[in-house]
C-alpha cells in the first residue's frame, strides 16, 4: 500500500494537502475534507446543496460549499501545475478569478474525474451510475455510486 502526503498550491504560499493511501485520495483544507474512494466520496464540509445533472453521455454531481475553502499553511508545495499522486492525476489551474483542482481517477474508480473549486465539488461519471446518499444534513455527505 502506497501512502504519502503532498501539497498542491492554492493561492500564494497556502496549499491543500493531498493524502494518498492505496486507492484512496483525501484532499484537506482548514474547513473541509474530501475523500475519494473507488466507489464512494466522503465530503466533510458544510454544504448548501447537492445537485445531479444528467444527459445521455454523462452524469454530473455538484456539491456547493457553505463557505469558500480555506487552504492550509503548507510546509512545502509539491504540485504547482500537473502531477501524479499515487494513481491519481492531479491538475491545478489558477485563472486569477478562480482556482481549479482536477483529479483524474484511476481505472478502479466508478467515476471519471473530480473538479474542486473554492465554492463547489463536481464529480463526473457515466450516466448509468446510480447515486445513494448518507447525510448528516449540511455538515457531511457520503455519496455511494453503483
Amino acid at each position: 500500500m502506497t501512502r504519502g502526503s503532498f501539497y498542491v498550491r492554492w493561492g500564494g504560499s497556502r496549499a491543500l494537502r493531498l493524502v494518498v493511501s492505496g486507492e484512496t485520495l483525501t484532499i484537506e483544507a482548514e474547513n473541509a475534507r474530501v475523500t475519494l474512494e473507488p466507489r464512494s466520496i466522503v465530503v466533510e464540509a458544510k454544504y448548501r446543496y447537492k445537485r445531479e445533472i444528467e444527459d445521455k453521455n454523462r452524469k454530473n454531481l455538484y456539491i456547493g460549499f457553505m463557505e469558500p475553502l480555506r487552504p492550509l499553511e503548507a510546509p512545502r508545495v509539491d504540485i504547482v501545475g500537473r502531477g501524479f499522486v499515487g494513481n491519481f492525476e492531479v491538475i491545478y489551474t489558477d485563472l486569477d478569478f478562480e482556482k481549479y483542482l482536477t483529479i483524474i481517477t484511476p481505472a478502479s474508480a466508478v467515476y471519471d474525474y473530480v473538479v474542486l473549486t473554492n465554492e463547489e465539488l463536481m464529480v463526473q461519471m457515466p450516466p448509468r451510475r446510480k447515486l445513494y446518499y448518507e447525510e448528516e444534513p449540511y455538515d457531511k455527505i457520503i455519496i455511494y455510486m453503483v
